[in-house]
């Protein structure tokens, strides 16, 4: 059994977690571009703390408003399921730390450049990209159902017998939710990318953290159905409204 193994087993602090030797190289080499890129710093300080989950959440919340007032009930209750599983992932990213116990890579490489306040918590995995990564399995969710739903539909509205569809309704069209999902993509992954070069992270910190936030988010996303079969048969103008603006979705 590994040092670094034996270490996770245990829960003593450990430097890295594994692969060791990878994880530290790319961590040197993105902070080495970091300090030959000055001219960057201050946007990258500024996404990697707070621009970068800011957009994202934006385009989550558009998502939600615009299906709302479209009443595209199945589409806000999956933005409702997968912001509540967001939620949950940093929860249980914050028990997967305290288990793994990885040192900030700031403090094994203290030459490192670190464009962030330092904090004292743990590094593995990265609470940032856990978010990105929820957000994004929401977000392509959210965008899946819609195209889902627009088909259904469409396929229910006809002219008379031997004519083509009477119109099609597009809340966004196939082009902009092409856009929305390929922008969410890019900014969840500069995102990740972000917490590196700032020195706060290693790169398996943030794969391992994009990749828990978004099985969490699928996996209590699943409360989506039967959340459907609740709107079907309760009469809350409450419940309704929480996910229609109309009372008759």
């Amino acid at each position: 059994m590994t040092p670094d193994i034996t270490a996770m087993l245990f829960h003593s602090v450990i430097n890295v977690t594994p692969p060791k030797q990878l994880n530290k190289q790319l961590y040197l080499d993105i902070n080495n571009f970091a300090k030959q890129t000055s001219f960057a710093h201050g946007f990258m300080h500024a996404y990697a703390l707070w621009l970068g989950p800011t957009l994202l959440t934006i385009i989550f919340i558009f998502l939600y408003l615009k299906s709302w007032l479209n009443n595209i009930t199945k589409v806000t209750i999956a933005l409702f399921a997968g912001g509540l599983g967001t939620l949950l992932a940093l929860l249980v990213n914050q028990f997967i730390g305290r288990s793994v116990e990885e040192k900030r890579p700031y403090d094994t490489f203290k030459n490192a450049l670190v464009l962030v306040g330092k904090t004292n918590d743990y590094s593995f995995p990265s609470d940032h990209a856990v978010l990105a990564g929820a957000l994004l399995a929401t977000i392509a969710l959210a965008i899946w159902q819609l195209k889902k739903s627009e088909a259904i539909q469409n396929s229910a509205v006809f002219l008379p017998v031997g004519k083509k569809y009477s119109h099609k309704s597009t809340v966004l069209s196939p082009k902009f939710r092409y856009y929305v999902l390929s922008g969410s993509v890019f900014l969840a992954l500069f995102l990740c990318f972000a917490r590196v070069y700032v020195g706060a992270h290693y790169p398996g910190d943030v794969i391992a953290g994009i990749l828990e936030g978004a099985l969490v988010a699928m996996v209590i996303s699943l409360i989506r159905f039967p959340i459907e079969n609740l709107m079907d048969h309760h009469k809350s103008l409450f419940i309704r409204k929480i996910f229609a603006v109309s009372k008759n979705s």
